[in-house]
């Protein structure tokens, strides 16, 4: 699971570090290679649903296989074939991305029911390092192989292959389901609250990442030190996507830590918006709360939608509700506020919206929370 978890965000992750070179190589208007980042965001909401209706025919282990096959599969792709194969790979890996993501729950609350909570806590920190060590390591990885900016791409093949053969060889194939088809659960309002708190917390993260670093190179800081300062937001994400999971599950109130992590997240974002640089080391204040918030975001909100669900039948069918709505609205949120951006000439009215999107996603968050609570009692 760890292993597989790793593989959902390098294809995302590795294109900004190199996207100069595909923009020189090939042209690309800033939309075009905005898109490279928002393709596959939108298909990991648009085919997350798939995930429940092939598992029904092959199996979730089988399904998951060939998912991450897909991811390795649109890796190798997008690096050959010129422009064409770039976005054909980045389409074709996103949706192995949404399928692998949507039945991860689900297997989590299959297999170890009583656990749910740390489990989810350790694939979300090791998807968070996967997207970490992408955006790290791929302009150094291309310098030491010598290859293009378009090549250096299908070197994040490799770790979806060997996720692909552990996966495989490790875990016993799961009978296909068969049955009644499971439907995507529209008329469950615990569904709605588990979806608008995937999309609103999705949505402050790809806003976050997207505008951060420019808020403080438009202040003056360099930019290698605004790359440090979104490593030092990745790496703190790691930080909680682990730790919360796990004292909620030990602790009990899982309402009062989700408040608490979104309230973290809400206060950074205001932060960033109204005093983004009072002192010298307040901006790697703010990016390691932002973070620490983050991470225990999406940790907690992919525990909640599993749990939302009333058997673990039905726990694709509701991830696959709150992928479809959440990474949707993701891909929209930062078009949106890049359009707010060039309307007010600045970014502290776009982080002022995300903060009051903070401030829902606390009220919509929490009252998931709490109809997990009342499932489960």
């Amino acid at each position: 699971m760890v292993l597989v978890a790793a593989n959902l965000r390098p294809v995302i992750t590795s294109v900004p570090p190199v996207v100069d070179g595909l923009v020189a190589t090939f042209g690309l208007s800033a939309f075009a290679a905005g898109a490279l980042t928002t393709v596959p965001v939108l298909c990991m909401g648009l085919f997350a649903p798939l995930g429940a209706i092939v598992s029904r025919r092959v199996g979730e282990s089988a399904t998951l296989a060939l998912a991450v096959g897909l991811i390795a599969a649109g890796a190798l792709l997008r690096s050959v074939a010129g422009v064409a194969g770039l976005y054909a790979g980045t389409a074709v890996a996103g949706a192995g991305i949404a399928v692998a993501g949507a039945l991860l729950p689900s297997v989590v609350r299959a297999r170890v029911p009583a656990r749910v909570g740390p489990v989810t806590g350790i694939y979300t920190a090791a998807l968070i390092a996967g997207a970490f060590l992408a955006a790290g390591a791929t302009e150094p990885l291309r310098d030491a192989l010598g290859v293009s900016t378009q090549a250096v791409l299908a070197v994040w093949a490799v770790p979806a292959i060997v996720a692909v053969v552990v996966w495989l060889a490790a875990r016993s194939p799961s009978p296909p389901r068969g049955g009644t088809r499971v439907p995507l659960p529209w008329r469950s309002g615990a569904a709605w609250l588990g979806a608008v708190f995937m999309g609103t917390q999705s949505l402050l993260f790809y806003g976050s990442l997207a505008w951060l670093a420019a808020v403080y190179t438009r202040l003056g800081m360099d930019t290698a030190h605004a790359g440090l300062l979104l490593a030092l937001f990745s790496a703190t994400q790691m930080v909680t996507a682990f730790a919360l999971p796990a004292l909620a599950h030990r602790f009990g109130r899982r309402p009062l830590w989700t408040f608490g992590s979104v309230g973290v997240t809400t206060v950074g974002l205001f932060l960033v918006a109204l005093a983004p640089d009072p002192f010298p080391a307040a901006p790697w204040l703010w990016a390691a709360l932002l973070g620490l918030g983050m991470g225990g975001n999406l940790s907690l909100a992919l525990s909640i939608v599993t749990d939302l669900a009333p058997t673990p039948r039905e726990a694709s069918a509701y991830t696959g509700m709150a992928f479809l709505v959440g990474y949707t609205l993701a891909a929209l949120g930062p078009v949106a506020l890049g359009r707010l951006t060039d309307l007010t000439g600045g970014y502290r009215a776009g982080f002022l919206v995300l903060g009051a999107v903070g401030v829902v996603t606390a009220v919509v968050g929490t009252a998931a929370a709490r109809s997990t609570a009342a499932r489960m009692h």
